[in-house]
């Protein structure tokens, strides 16, 4: 299935770098866990990743990634 993915990293405040980043993508996938893992190799298996449905169209998967919080959101096109 095709969706736009919205890959979002919030890091603490340091060096003028910008709190909140975003990057926005077209992709196609059946399995959002393996996409992501594709997309972070350097996340540990320990993490657990686990799909969000937010009742409108929107699978969100959210984690910390050393001092980031990353969010994935991908919603069907």
């Amino acid at each position: 299935m095709n969706y736009e993915l919205v890959i979002t990293r919030t890091q603490p405040p340091c060096g003028g770098k910008p709190l909140q980043t975003h990057e926005i993508r077209s992709i196609s996938t059946d399995d959002f866990v393996a996409f992501v893992r594709q997309c972070e190799p350097e996340l540990p298996e320990s993490v657990a990743l686990v799909p969000h449905d937010d009742g409108n169209g929107t699978i969100s998967i959210d984690f910390e990634s050393g001092q980031s919080h990353v969010t994935y959101d991908f919603t069907a096109d």
